[in-house]
């Protein structure tokens, strides 16, 4: 009103509660864009991820993201060979890291990546060793060349 007198409504409740229309009122401000809801992170391994682990704590799948020869939903115990190669550092022949292969998932990644021998003068020119690098690392190192041969026989 324009006297200024004020107003008394009850709202909620039968509460009184001051009002006086000639004060300036607040005006809610955009609240902003509404954000999409995600869902909260896993708290921790998923199942398959937890299954892979064991098995490669056991022995019968490698570091390999694409291991061909650990257990699957089809064939859950192997039947292939299990040896596993380490990729050593050409110096001092110390593992450059601390990830282990079956020769035939090195090969098979080294074949996707563009690396390995091409040619066997080449393979001989290296005296014995092939150069690699780990699928998972990128570390770069030699394995013995019975290994890759092995794992190239075994993609055959």
């Amino acid at each position: 009103m324009p006297d200024g007198t004020l107003f008394w409504s009850a709202p909620l409740g039968g509460f009184p509660t001051p009002t006086n229309p000639t004060a300036p009122q607040a005006s809610p401000g955009p609240a902003g864009p509404k954000r999409a809801w995600v869902p909260p992170p896993p708290p921790g391994l998923t199942l398959r991820q937890r299954v892979e682990q064991g098995e490669r704590e056991n022995g019968l799948r490698c570091d390999d993201m694409s291991c061909g020869l650990g257990p699957s939903d089809d064939d859950p115990e192997p039947t292939a060979d299990l040896a596993r190669v380490v990729i050593n550092s050409l110096g001092d022949g110390t593992s450059v890291c601390g990830h282990t292969f079956h020769p035939s998932c090195l090969v098979s990644a080294e074949r996707v990546a563009g690396w390995g021998p091409d040619s066997e003068s080449e393979r001989e020119r290296a005296g014995g060793l092939v150069e690699v690098s780990c699928p998972v690392c990128r570390a770069v190192g030699v394995i013995p060349r019975k290994d890759w041969e092995q794992g190239a026989q075994a993609l055959v």
